[in-house]
């Protein structure tokens, strides 16, 4: 396969991404990237509460592709450890606005759910999803659930805009989950 990886910088340059990580995610290394963003927030004059904001979305979308990607790699059967595979990238809008866009593979058996689930909170205004944050927090989990579903709600909370999302078939097992969140400056 041949790739300019120039071409690829300048096309990130121009659509305005700061960030854009694919592969393998362990939480050591969200630490680092998080790091990362944050200086480079700090250099865009972005202010404290926005980048709080932009890293806490971040955050959320690296945690569920950690929990829920069906795309894992295991280095022995004995390692109890994985590291699962997504995409991360964030970027400005020509809004001024910034997008945290999060992807990874599920199971196409979890599909409807999720986006019954992501459909149900576009519809409920800043006040329902509080509320529906508090009552989720006292709440156990959905069996195969690791939260209460208290991520999404949280992204939900804090993008200025619904959340937009897809699925697209990879094959017979698996799709390719995408959620955007946008956050107002």
């Amino acid at each position: 396969m041949e790739m300019s990886l120039y071409q690829l910088y300048k096309d990130l340059k121009v659509n305005k991404i700061m960030l854009c990580y694919c592969g393998a995610i362990a939480q050591a290394s969200i630490e680092g990237v998080g790091d990362t963003l944050r200086k480079n927030m700090e250099l865009e004059e972005t202010s404290n509460a926005m980048a709080m904001t932009v890293f806490s979305i971040f955050i959320e979308q690296v945690q569920n592709v950690l929990n829920y990607s069906a795309e894992k790699i295991k280095k022995d059967q004995e390692d109890e450890k994985e590291l699962r595979i997504g995409i991360v990238v964030i970027g400005r809008e020509e809004s001024g606005n910034y997008f945290i866009y999060c992807g990874n593979r599920i199971l196409k058996q979890d599909v409807e759910r999720i986006s019954a689930n992501l459909e149900f909170l576009k519809k409920l205004s800043k006040e329902e999803l509080k509320a529906l944050y508090k009552e989720r927090r006292r709440m156990e989990g959905e069996p195969g659930s690791k939260g209460a579903g208290l991520g999404l709600i949280e992204m939900a909370r804090r993008s200025s805009e619904p959340l937009q999302f897809s699925f697209e078939p990879v094959n017979d097992e698996l799709s390719f989950f995408s959620i955007k969140v946008v956050v107002g400056r």
